[in-house]
């Protein structure tokens, strides 16, 4: 099984490089220490791959903002190790660790813009419940527009692109457009671009 576990991530890594390369500037990763993922987790990635596959293809927003599927990839495996029932105890929820209130703000750009999404259920966008960031799809979803967003933003730097989604916005320009120093947000990073140095990530700039 970890066989066509790993043979389908060197697949679905091929896919995304050319997506990145057709897309524009990737994520810039710099070397760092790998982190592999458990057996356990690469098969939870595995079943995943058909969302990720799909959202980290789409392009968000008015600047057709997008995000490197490894990136997505990362993050889930940093944030919940692949479980979509992972719970924190501030109330994040699902895949990638996200607030109800995160959510919401960006369910209802998202639903603004009309778009017809595969796998997600259009009323999500009007009648949302905090469980539903439970589902693998919507939370995906979620991930890959803001993760998008913070990308364009952000010039494709990792270590922003990830403190924007664990900190906020607000606090990487409190620090002049640099990491804030939080043991969390700095923790999450290097295991972030550890996940990606171990997909293959580390030679996309």
């Amino acid at each position: 099984m970890l066989a066509q576990v790993r043979a389908f991530m060197r697949l679905a890594l091929c896919s995304s490089l050319l997506l990145v390369v057709a897309a524009g500037p990737a994520l810039a990763v710099s070397k760092a220490e790998r982190h592999v993922p458990s057996r356990s987790q690469l098969r939870r990635l595995y079943y995943l791959e058909p969302y990720i596959r799909y959202f980290s293809s789409l392009s968000y927003g008015p600047e057709g903002a997008r995000v490197p599927a490894d990136y997505i990839r990362a993050l889930i495996l940093t944030e919940s190790a692949g479980d979509t029932w992972a719970r924190s105890v501030k109330g994040a929820r699902g895949l990638t660790q996200i607030l109800p209130s995160t959510a919401r703000a960006a369910l209802a750009e998202l639903g603004a813009s009309g778009y017809d999404y595969l796998y997600i259920d259009e009323k999500v966008f009007k009648e949302f419940s905090p469980d539903d960031l439970y589902d693998p799809a919507l939370n995906i979803l979620i991930a890959c527009y803001l993760s998008a967003t913070y990308h364009a933003r952000y010039e494709g730097r990792t270590e922003l692109v990830v403190a924007a989604w664990n900190a906020g916005p607000g606090a990487v320009a409190r620090y002049g457009n640099e990491p804030p120093p939080y043991r969390e947000t700095r923790d999450l990073i290097s295991r972030v671009k550890g996940y990606m140095s171990y997909l293959g990530a580390s030679e996309v700039y």
